[in-house]
Formats: C-alpha cells, structure tokens, sequence
C-alpha cells in the first residue's frame, strides 16, 4: 500500500491506500470532517471538493504524524 496525500484548496489528509480511486475514496469522509468544522465556525455548509491526489511526501508524512500525536490520535 501507499500513503497518498489527499487535498482540497485549503485542507489535505494523507491515507493508506492501493491506488489513487481508493485513496480518494477514504480521502472524501476525512476532508469532510475537517471542512464541517469550519463549516460549524461560519455557519453554513462547505463543498468538499478534492484537487489533488498522489502519494504523500516523507515531509507530508511526517507533518500528518506529528499533527495527529499533537492531536492525541
């Protein structure tokens, strides 16, 4: 599998996948969560709208890993 990085224009998540289709799939619940945060912060809903899929950098990566440890995830 490989680690792919998943974006909209503002937000990106990185997720363990077979392929780019995959990667994408799981990509779009994350991102959703992450956009109805803000979405709550403006009050109204956000367009989820994926631009960028390919596989994740070491810096990505590690970014993510940090962010989530920081997070407690």
């Amino acid at each position: 599998m490989t680690i792919f990085y998943v974006a909209t224009r503002a937000r990106y998540v990185v997720v363990d996948a077979p392929n780019e289709s995959e990667a994408r799939r799981l990509g779009q619940p994350a991102l959703q969560d992450l956009h109805a945060d803000l979405g709550k912060q403006i009050g109204r809903n956000l367009p989820v709208e994926i631009h960028v899929v390919r596989p994740a950098t070491s810096d990505e990566i590690e970014m993510w890993q940090w962010h989530e440890e920081l997070l407690g995830q």
